[in-house]
C-alpha cells in the first residue's frame, strides 16, 4: 500500500514558520496580481504513483532540476521522502514575474511491503522515476506462531 501524506501545520511548527515566510516572500516580490500567485507558493511538485502487479512506480515532475539537487531516503521501513534543493538565483538580476520557487521541497510518502534494497530510481527529461518492487508472499516476514 501507498499513500501521500499531506503536509499538517499543526505538527510542524518549525516548516510552518517557513513556508509562510516564503508564502510572504513570493507574495511581496509579485508586481502583478500577488493573491493569484498565493496558490502556486504553496504548492509542492506533483507526483503520479502507479500500482503494478509487482512494483509501485513514482514519477515526479521536477523540470530544470539536476539529479544531483535529488534525494531518496525511506525511514522506519515505511516512509519515502523526495527531498528537492533548488539553488538561488543570482541577486541582481529584475524579475518581471517569478513563479519558478528556490529552496528545498519535498514530498513523504507512507509505503509499506517493499524491497528497498532492490528499489531504483532514475531521472529524465525533468521526470523522476523510483520503482519499488513489493514484497512476495514468500518475503512477508510472520509475525504470528503456528499452534501445533
Amino acid at each position: 500500500m501507498i499513500r501521500s501524506i499531506p503536509f499538517n501545520f499543526r505538527n510542524n511548527a518549525e516548516k510552518t514558520r517557513d513556508t509562510v515566510e516564503r508564502v510572504v516572500d513570493f507574495i511581496m516580490e509579485q508586481p502583478l496580481n500577488p493573491i493569484g500567485k498565493v496558490t502556486g507558493a504553496l504548492a509542492s511538485f506533483r507526483c503520479d504513483i502507479l500500482d503494478e502487479e509487482n512494483y509501485y512506480e513514482i514519477e515526479a515532475e521536477l523540470p530544470g532540476v539536476l539529479k544531483e539537487d535529488v534525494s531518496l531516503t525511506y525511514e522506519d521501513d515505511k516512509y519515502l521522502t523526495i527531498a528537492v534543493e533548488v539553488p538561488e538565483r543570482e541577486n541582481h538580476l529584475k524579475y518581471l514575474m517569478r513563479e519558478r520557487r528556490t529552496g528545498r521541497f519535498e514530498r513523504s510518502f507512507a509505503v509499506d511491503g517493499i524491497k528497498w534494497e532492490e528499489s531504483a530510481a532514475s531521472m529524465e527529461n525533468g521526470i523522476l522515476k523510483v520503482v519499488l518492487p513489493k514484497l512476495g508472499v514468500e518475503d512477508i516476514k510472520k509475525n504470528s506462531i503456528e499452534i501445533k
